[in-house]
């Protein structure tokens, strides 16, 4: 699907791998406020986003962007668990 004339399907696997890994590892907790609790479009996205990651595994560093731009947009910067 998407640079599959580059990467093998396992090289997307481990690149997904790493930038999930490198999400977590580095996250905040602005983080948990991207994805707001009781939200009909977070819950849509990130069942989009699941469901496109079956089929193509760099969906998982594509969504992590989506992310980031998605708190930038909408300038979160305080959260409280």
């Amino acid at each position: 699907m998407i640079f599959d004339d580059y990467l093998s399907y396992n090289n997307k696997v481990i690149i997904a791998v790493i930038f999930a890994g490198l999400w977590i590892y580095n996250r905040t907790a602005e983080c948990y406020a991207m994805i707001p609790r009781k939200s009909l479009f977070a819950a849509i996205f990130v069942m989009i986003w699941v469901y496109l990651y079956s089929y193509e595994p760099l969906f998982c560093p594509i969504g992590l962007f989506i992310l980031l731009f998605y708190k930038k947009y909408n300038n979160i910067i305080h959260f409280k668990l």
